[in-house]
């Protein structure tokens, strides 16, 4: 063995001396197991055998005996380890000995394994590499220059090393900060061997650190050979911190009479920016974790700070932060707006970093509708053109109501296939759409097919109505009522035939969706984003059915502080110098409840030029043939679409009456793809060439529907269901629909549940 594999590579010297003595010392070590090798092989085969016995056995004995000594005081630290490495070549050359003895004959292992021994004793030199001993250098050395130094890592290394002499090793050392002398690393023991239990006093002592400050815990998926060790001298240990937080889970929020009685904490992780609790009601129990309180418990102002995830039944996570998780947020990439095989799109991060996915269409469900509620400033401008943007990338045909009058989305005039701006060009274009959904129902019951497919024949169609609740508190009650019939018929039925529908409103309020539940329920079936609202409450935002069982949340402040709000208060900070909350939101998806942030967006002069771009220059997605020629007949609108000269009812009524170039186009019939002429537009003095009043028929209604059914009624009362059966060219919805709009006329009535017959 050379002088440098003598020398401890580590500080802290116990006795620096020259290099010829630690050769000399390992040589005479190495030399004497030889000889001690030489005469176990040989002393076992003499007649004398009792010297043998008794100096073997007192040679082991004594040996035992002395490190008994040695060790049986517990607070001695890592003197334990270097007494038992003395001990190591004494116990074993007694024990070889021994059964050298004890066994009748001679067999050829009594001379392999004093040797097997010899070699592996002078390999290890356990009694000099006990001592310490380190190499001091000579004056020639000292002008060769200084050797290399360690770095802070293998500085570390080897003081663990040097202080325990085990076996086990120093890996994967990771300093927490470079100004700092904080680090994790894992210890990792002889192969087959688990890592020896260290007392906080012997740890500490290995890297001169406080007691206290290095902690030992085991690492997730191995085993008993391997260990994570933390020393955290000058910084705050997290997980210590964890700790502290599991008593203050069981004094102030699961104890009775605190914020959720009964609520244990059976698991927690520690991370370097939050802390996540994994608790559980009792079993027959509801989960519930009231959000205020629980931020009360733990002293938290910012209640973006802590965030409640629950599986609806009697578990949840509870994540607290050490600030805001979603201060910054990056700008959006194509990639992100690009949509997956499985029909999503990224739009932010969620408050674990992970990327926040939406949906464009589900593939086993076709189109999906949902709601978007938020106050002026919450940021929903930025969502929607996000998500636009990621349709037109995607290939989908893009319809837009700004009831605003083009104010709320600037940025997608012109970049998507329809604009609509103001409520009666939006309620136009409603019609429109609805019309291409009675289109693409017929063309699919002629095929025989009951679901969308993507692109096959039609591609996805995704209506987007901002600021919806101007139209659905419409004061003409024609147009109100117009509008939510067309809403709520297409929520309905439009996922089918790929026509989804998104509303963007004030709230969730009833009176910010015209009074009408039916449209908020409907709409809540998809993607539903909860953002910044005038209400905190809710029960009142109608979250009911949405949100996981136990959910609670509060509303998202209009501004965020690092420090907290009261702090900022105290300190007499304008509200001005904190973080503005714009795109964070409540995204109810699947049955979960995600907190997350939509990518950033600047805006400038009064419009998103990073949103614009992703827009990308290519034209705008647009509806087939067929379609456009439904939509044509439903609305006489779809050719002059991207002309927008409508202000006002009495001007539309005037443009309604001629196509751009000056033909008649109201009541024109246009023809289908089969060649078959689409019946025109019952006449009607009403703007917009479709009745909104009780005159005339009902919107969407399928033409002779109701004559075929009172010629079928004409026979005798008849079964909803025979009716169904009788015109298979129907939808049933419309059937039932039929059969309601003969009642609200006198013509018909039913004779008991669901049958239906003439009326009297």
């Amino acid at each position: 063995m050379s002088t440098t594999d003598q020398a401890a590579p580590a500080v802290d010297t116990t006795k620096a001396v020259p290099g010829h003595v630690i050769y000399r010392r390992v040589l005479a070590e190495r030399t004497s197991y030889a000889l001690a090798a030489a005469g176990m092989a040989v002393g076992p085969q003499l007649d004398d055998s009792a010297w043998s016995y008794l100096a073997s056995g007192g040679i082991g004995l004594g040996t035992l005996a002395w490190l008994y000594a040695k060790t049986k005081d517990p607070d001695q630290g890592l003197g334990v380890l270097t007494r038992a490495q003395r001990a190591i070549p004494f116990l074993t050359a007694a024990g070889t000995y021994v059964a050298n003895l004890i066994t009748p004959g001679f067999n050829w292992w009594e001379v392999l394994a004093p040797a097997a021994w010899a070699g592996l004793m002078g390999w290890m030199a356990p009694l000099t590499r006990s001592a310490g001993l380190i190499l001091e250098l000579s004056e020639h050395q000292e002008q060769q220059g200084p050797a290399r130094e360690l770095t802070y890592t293998e500085f570390l290394a080897a003081k663990w090393q040097q202080a325990t002499g085990d076996g086990t090793r120093l890996v994967s050392i990771t300093p927490f900060r470079a100004d700092r002398p904080d680090f994790e690393a894992v210890v990792v023991a002889q192969a087959g061997k688990a890592v020896p239990t260290f007392t906080d006093v012997q740890l500490a002592a290995a890297f001169d650190f406080p007691v206290g400050t290095v902690k030992m815990r085991p690492v997730q998926g191995s085993g008993p050979g391997r260990m994570r060790l933390v020393a955290r001298p000058t910084s705050e240990d997290v997980e210590a911190v964890a700790e502290g937080i599991r008593g203050l889970w069981e004094t102030s929020v699961s104890a009775p009479g605190k914020a959720a009685p009964g609520v244990e904490l059976l698991d927690y992780r520690a991370e370097g920016h939050r802390i996540v609790l994994l608790v559980a009601s009792p079993p027959g129990k509801e989960i519930h974790l009231p959000h205020t309180a629980i931020c009360s418990a733990f002293g938290i102002d910012d209640p973006s700070r802590l965030v409640i995830e629950t599986d609806g039944i009697r578990q949840g996570v509870v994540s607290i932060y050490k600030t805001n998780p979603l201060m910054k947020v990056r700008k959006a990439t194509v990639e992100d707006l690009t949509m997956d095989a499985k029909g999503r799109v990224t739009i932010g991060v969620c408050h674990d970093g992970k990327p926040a996915r939406m949906r464009l269409w589900d593939p086993s469900q076709g189109a999906l509708r949902g709601i978007t509620a938020g106050v002026t400033g919450a940021g929903k401008s930025v969502l929607q053109n996000l998500i636009l943007a990621a349709e037109k990338r995607s290939g989908v045909v893009s319809w837009v109501g700004d009831v605003q009058g083009g104010m709320s989305l600037p940025e997608a005039e012109g970049r998507v296939d329809w604009f609509a701006k103001g409520p009666v060009e939006t309620l136009l274009m409603l019609t429109a759409a609805h019309a291409v959904m009675k289109y693409r129902e017929r063309i699919s019951n002629e095929m025989g097919r009951g679901d969308f497919a993507l692109n096959r024949p039609w591609p996805l169609i995704n209506i987007t109505l901002d600021e919806i609740n101007r139209l659905l508190s419409h004061p003409d009650e024609a147009m109100r009522k117009a509008t939510a019939y067309l809403i709520a018929d297409i929520q309905k039925t439009g996922r089918k035939v790929g026509i989804g529908i998104r509303l963007a409103v004030q709230s969730l309020h009833l009176k910010d969706l015209g009074d009408d539940d039916a449209i908020r329920q409907q709409g809540k079936v998809g993607a539903l984003f909860l953002m910044r609202t005038a209400s905190s409450s809710t029960k009142e935002m109608g979250l009911d059915g949405i949100a996981p069982a136990g959910f609670q949340m509060e509303n998202i402040p209009a501004r965020i502080y690092e420090n907290g709000q009261i702090e900022a208060l105290f300190s007499g900070k304008d509200d001005e110098d904190g973080e503005s909350t714009a795109g964070m939101a409540y995204m109810f998806l699947d049955g979960r409840a995600k907190f997350m942030r939509t990518f950033f967006a600047e805006k400038v002069d009064g419009v998103y030029p990073d949103l614009i771009a992703l827009y990308g220059d290519e034209p705008a997605n647009g509806l087939t043939e067929g379609e456009a020629k439904a939509a044509q007949t439903g609305a006489a609108i779809y050719a002059m679409r991207h002309l927008n000269p409508y202000a006002d009812c009495d001007t539309l009524a005037q443009a309604m009456s001629k196509s751009p170039g000056g033909e008649p186009t109201a009541g024109a019939p246009a023809p289908d793809p089969d060649g078959d002429e689409a019946p025109a537009p019952a006449p009607t003095e009403t703007p917009f060439g479709i009745p909104f009043g009780d005159s005339g028929p009902e919107i969407g209604e399928e033409p002779g529907l109701q004559d075929q059914i009172l010629d079928l009624l004409a026979d005798g009362p008849k079964h909803l269901k025979e009716l169904r059966d009788a015109l298979p060219g129907f939808q049933p919805s419309s059937v039932s629909n039929a059969c309601s709009q003969l009642k609200a006329k006198g013509l018909a009535k039913t004779l008991k549940r669901a049958v239906w017959q003439l009326a009297d």
